[in-house]
């Protein structure tokens, strides 16, 4: 029994509690923190901004002074490690995704509260209204946050209740210094997409591909069609030639739209029918769903099917051009084929005097989750003949929301 009692003394007496008194320590500065916040509210002192860190949580009083709140040990999820005085939960389990100016409303499912206020990242704005909370993004990628979460605070007995929803204005955005170097001049024949000709083999090779960091999503390069890696083999470009004027459009302005789209200057022009290479494949290789883009036709694509230009048109009353999407899966299977048509037969006299060409949104999110996706312009039959399909293969497309 003595020799029992010994180990014992010996083990308790070389117990080191120091990591538990600092996590007592934290938690109490934490709890200290999360009342002293709640004392300025009874006090009539007001939440004026709520900055998320990696960490926790900074208040912003209308007295001017900051107050940080850290997570809990555990991820702060309103448990586990999280303290009474400090609950957070999200109003979604999912990244909310925004096109520009949109908006979005995300239920709240939580009794017992009072809420404060909601404070949404820059640019960004947010309100609540009875059991739901309103988001809005920003018009435009301009000094706005592409990200962040959008807080709503609340009161709770004594307790700070803290309901968080992670926002997205999850776009590819070809706009900035970056993208218009990607711009070529001329729009036929230039260093960019065609390069010098090889004399020997009378063929182009060049290397163009961009990634957008915030979506991942990536063009990956030209095809090859007789040797020739160029423009001409089809691809994905960046643009910025707006014309409203497209009759006489020729190939010399294949990189031309009839009016701007309605964020930014810039677009994306797809050249290529059933044998274009890839479009848009998500870099990381990670499958998301795209929930849409912005279409339109190019000026070539318009003055050839409504004026014609010797080589084709004008459309036929019954006949069309259209262009379709197939989605493809981690191992390549195709997911999904969506069309959309860019002009019918009937609407050529409507445009030829005078009607405007815009931009219209297409639905892709019945591709499913996709890796990669391929675009081909295609039309009736009478759009084809000895070497496959004679209308111009062109269409531009901007904003290309995606779901995370």
């Amino acid at each position: 029994m003595a020799v029992a009692a010994f180990a014992v003394f010996a083990v308790t007496s070389c117990y080191d509690d120091s990591s538990l008194k600092a996590s007592i320590k934290e938690l109490q500065d934490q709890m200290k923190e999360a009342n002293s916040i709640l004392e300025k509210i009874k006090g009539g002192f007001v939440i004026t901004d709520v900055n998320k860190t990696d960490d926790g949580y900074t208040f912003i009083m209308s007295d001017g002074k900051t107050v940080s709140v850290k997570n809990g040990a555990n991820g702060a999820d309103g448990q586990d490690g999280t303290p009474a005085s400090v609950i957070e939960t999200k109003l979604s389990n999912t990244v909310e995704a925004f096109n520009f100016g949109g908006t979005k409303t995300i239920p709240i499912n939580v009794s017992g509260v009072s809420i404060i206020d909601a404070f949404a990242p820059a640019g960004w704005s947010a309100s609540v209204d009875g059991d739901n909370l309103n988001v809005t993004a920003p018009a435009s990628a301009e000094s706005a946050a592409r990200k962040g979460s959008v807080i709503v605070v609340a009161t709770g007995g004594n307790s700070l209740v803290l309901m968080t929803a992670a926002v997205a204005l999850n776009i590819l955005d070809v706009n900035g210094a970056y993208r218009d170097a990607l711009i070529d001049d001329p729009q036929y024949g230039g260093d960019l997409l065609y390069g010098p000709m090889d004399p020997e083999t009378y063929s182009y090779n060049v290397e163009y591909t961009w990634e957008d960091p915030v979506t991942t999503l990536a063009f990956g390069g030209f095809g090859n069609s007789w040797g020739s890696v160029c423009f001409s083999s089809g691809g994905e470009v960046i643009s910025n030639y707006v014309e409203p004027d497209f009759k006489d459009a020729g190939y010399l302005r294949q990189l031309e739209v009839p009016a701007a789209p309605a964020n930014g200057s810039n677009f994306i022009v797809h050249f290529g029918a059933e044998d274009a290479p890839i479009g848009l494949s998500f870099a990381d290789g990670q499958a998301r769903t795209i929930e849409s883009i912005d279409y339109i036709m190019t000026n070539y694509l318009a003055n050839s099917t409504i004026f014609g230009d010797g080589f084709f048109g004008p459309l036929a009353a019954e006949s069309f051009v259209a262009v379709k999407a197939t989605g493809f899966d981690a191992e390549g299977n195709e997911t999904a084929t969506l069309s959309e048509v860019l002009i019918s037969g009937d609407e050529v006299e409507a445009y030829a005097a005078g009607k405007p060409i815009e931009w219209n949104t297409w639905d892709l999110s019945g591709l499913g989750e996709v890796v990669s996706v391929k675009f081909a312009v295609y039309g009736s039959e009478d759009c084809y003949g000895e070497w496959g399909f004679n209308a111009p293969a062109y269409f531009a497309y901007c904003d290309v929301v995606v779901k995370e």
